[in-house]
Formats: structure tokens, sequence, C-alpha cells
């Protein structure tokens, strides 16, 4: 059996900001290929004797890695999307240092913001449908961000970022309501003016997001004054996000979100056992209740047939009677009856004195 090539992978590893740690466990481990793979991975060595300290090793292991993600050194952030509306009319070069922060890695769909002295994600923002999301990577408190505490740009900044997460509101004068009916969700709005009057002869449009990310479009019909209705298929368990606009012609009219929320199945909802129901279906196909488990194999037991072939069997007794038959034959049926006679006579004589055979 030949050895891998373990440096040249713990080394790839490592270039990309992986650590290998390592644990031997008992004297037949190849402790010299830990120590190794441990220096190749940047990571640490640990020997032990008895198993049950391996659960200890993990935990000292994961609390040192946890640490090791902290970088706690002075810095000033720099701006990396000047136009993002979280950092607008924000004088960075004013902004004081802080104390350190939790390096992270950005994911391939959000956008850094802010970032440190060494490039990493300070501030990160993504949107996910029509969801808005922003991680801050340092503090807000007085562990790092003492400075910032005492900063006149403090509160315009959460201001905002919290201003930029929050979703856009809807039209006052559009009201929509989602429920499901059977399988299918049901979208109703009301579309109402300022006045007060039914707002008619909208193009109408529901863009619904179903909980495998699958998006479809419905059409809205008005079914009465102001009034608009359209379903689409909601069989998924799962969030069903829902968003309605109202046009005429190119000006927007209205547009609200809404969402609706697929349970699981209704009989799982059920806890215990539905006696009733359980009775009414024995009624209807003519069955009963069974009251002791093992009755369940004594009723409605299914005829089945078994072939077994008797020829074997045929010939055993064929050859058992082979020989008596042959003899019969051979003796005659009057030789047999003498020969029977002549040995109840022997037996009589062989009785002994005082003994007369019965006449």
């Amino acid at each position: 059996m030949t050895r891998g090539d373990f440096a040249g992978l713990i080394r790839r590893m490592a270039k990309d900001k992986i650590t290998v740690s390592t644990v031997a466990i008992g004297k037949d481990a190849d402790i010299q290929l830990m120590v190794d793979i441990a220096k190749w991975g940047r990571g640490r060595f640990y020997y032990t004797d008895e198993g049950a300290t391996v659960p200890r090793i993990f935990t000292l292991e994961t609390q040192l890695a946890s640490k090791a993600s902290l970088v706690e050194q002075p810095f000033k952030p720099a701006v990396a999307q000047p136009g993002h509306e979280a950092i607008q009319d924000i004088d960075w070069k004013e902004a004081p240092p802080l104390g350190g922060y939790v390096a992270t890695t950005l994911k391939g769909n959000g956008e850094m913001v802010l970032m440190t002295h060494q490039e990493d994600p300070l501030l990160a923002t993504w949107r996910y449908g029509l969801g808005r999301a922003a991680a801050f990577t340092s503090d807000a408190k007085g562990k790092w961000a003492v400075l910032w505490l005492r900063w006149g740009g403090f509160n315009k900044f959460w201001a905002q970022i919290t201003r930029w997460t929050l979703r856009t509101g809807s039209r006052s004068d559009t009201v929509a309501s989602v429920s499901r009916v059977d399988e299918d969700g049901e979208v109703v709005v009301d579309a109402i003016d300022s006045k007060g009057e039914f707002v008619n002869f909208l193009d109408s449009q529901v863009g619904v997001v179903a909980p495998d990310k699958y998006r479809t479009v419905v059409e809205l019909e008005q079914i009465a004054p102001g009034r608009y209705r359209g379903r689409f298929r909601a069989a998924q368990e799962g969030v069903y996000l829902v968003g309605m606009a109202q046009r005429r012609g190119d000006q927007m009219v209205g547009s609200q979100l809404a969402g609706l929320v697929v349970p699981y199945a209704q009989e799982f909802r059920d806890l215990g056992v539905d006696e009733s129901f359980l009775r009414e279906i024995s009624e209807v196909t003519g069955g009963g209740a069974v009251a002791q488990p093992r009755d369940v194999f004594l009723q409605n037991r299914r005829k089945s047939r078994l072939w077994i072939d008797l020829w074997p069997w045929l010939v055993g007794l064929s050859a058992v009677l082979l020989i008596p038959e042959i003899a019969l034959r051979r003796i005659g049926p009057g030789a047999l009856g003498r020969m029977v006679a002549r040995i109840r006579a022997l037996r009589h004589t062989q009785g002994g004195p005082g003994r007369e055979p019965i006449q």
C-alpha cells in the first residue's frame, strides 16, 4: 500500500486558507505523519491514549479556531461602494477607527460596501428575491466601536442601514389579500381611489414566487366594482411570496406585497387515532373492529392451494408391499393358513404343564 501525496494536498488546502489539525489516538498511530500534516496545514497536533478524550480535543480545537477569526487590530473603514444608499451623505474620512472585526468571506451574490484594512468585508449587503439583508462584521458597542459611539455619523449610519433593509411600503389605495382555497392560492385585490370610489378596468397582475423558487405570473380578472381576483397553484408546502401590480396604460396605480404560508397536509395535523373515521370506514366496507391484534390474521384469510407430488410416497409404499405380495404368491393362501395354525399350536405346547389348550 502506497502513501498518498498528503503534503501536496495539504499545501493546496493551506493556499485556500484552510487549516488542518490532527489527532493521533494510541501508540499504533503514525505520529510522525500526523505531526507533518498539522505542520503543512498550519494547524495543531494532538495525541491521546484514550478515546474518551477526543471530544474534549475537538471542543478545544473549535474554540481555538473560532478565536482565530477575530481580528483585533485598530483600523479605519474604507469605502468600497460610494454610491450605496446605506452610506450616503457620511464623511467617512472623519470616521474614527474600529478596534476589531470578525474575518469573513464575501458571498458570490453579495456586495461589499465597506471594507477593512485587510480588504475583508466590514459592511456587506445583498438581495434575496424582494428582500434585502445587511451584515456588519464589527460591533456597535463599547468593545470595538467605543470611538464610534461618540462619532456624529454613528446614528445616521445605522438609520440608513435600517431604512435600506426595510421593504418599500405599498399604495394605501390598494388592498390585497391572499388565502388558500383547496390546492390553490386566491388573490383578491380591492382598488379604491382617494375619494373612496372604486377603480375599474385596470391591468392587474400578480407575480408569485413558490417555495422551490419557481416564478409564475397570474392575470387578475375583475369580478366586481373595484375588485379583482386570480388564482395560482399552491400545492407545495412552504411560503409563497406574492407581488401585485395594477396599471392603467404606463401609469402605476397600485402595488403591494403579500404572502401565503402552506403548512403540511391536513391529515398530519390530526394527532392521535381518529376512531370515528375508522368506524365509518368499517361500516361502509362491511367490516368491523378488531379487539386483539392477533384477530387480524383470523378474519378474511385468503384461501390458497398447494400442489404436492404424491408419487414418491406411492413408490415407497409399493416397495414396502412388494415382499409380502411375492411371499403370498409363492406360498398360497392355504399354506399361509396352515403355517399360522402350526405357530399357534407350537405356542400352546410351550405353555408348560397344567395348561390345556382351549377347545
